[in-house]
């Protein structure tokens, strides 16, 4: 009994202490990876102007093709939307929103995501001319909600999408070169 007791104690100390610990973590979650594309700005444009055009690159759609889709609203203008809905765990379910247009230089957009976590983030496509080519910076910016940013200490961003916005760059550059 003393042992159990013991036992109790130390989770609930250990979880004190990592809700503690998550009072002086970072909420802030940010990602950015670039490319350089052997092709001019406005070829470069046309693959990311519009939801439409950037779900042909996006590594997520790949991963479930039988994902539902829904667009609305005029394409490539501010408040055109995506949403969509996947079984696999690793694409979800959300919708993105284009908040912004500057072209052909920047599109931004607001994702919420409704699972497998409801959470919020702001990603952008920015272009700009660059020895012959286009440079592209993607990127995406969150914020993890309290006690949930304590993950920050055991995971890096770069960790996590990585591999995904490396995948999704390769199929833009392809596209916008061909």
């Amino acid at each position: 009994m003393k042992a159990l007791k013991s036992v109790i104690i130390g989770v609930v100390v250990l979880i004190g202490a990592l809700l503690l610990a998550a009072l002086f973590v970072s909420k802030d979650f940010s990602y950015e990876q670039s490319v350089h594309i052997d092709a001019p700005v406005l070829q470069v444009w046309n693959h990311t102007n519009s939801l439409e055009s950037m779900n042909d690159w996006s590594p997520w759609a790949s991963i479930d093709p039988d994902m539902k889709q829904e667009y609305k609203g005029a394409s490539g203008t501010v408040g055109s939307e995506n949403c969509w809905d996947s079984e696999n765990e690793n694409v979800g379910a959300g919708c993105q929103t284009i908040t912004k247009v500057a072209a052909p230089y920047t599109l931004e957009t607001h994702l919420h995501f409704t699972r497998p976590f409801d959470s919020h983030g702001d990603a952008y496509v920015k272009l700009s001319e660059s020895a012959g080519g286009t440079k592209v910076i993607w990127g995406m910016k969150s914020e993890m909600a309290y006690p949930m940013n304590i993950m920050n200490l055991f995971m890096s961003a770069e960790d996590a999408m990585s591999a995904d916005f490396s995948k999704g760059l390769k199929k833009l550059k392809n596209l916008s070169e061909a």
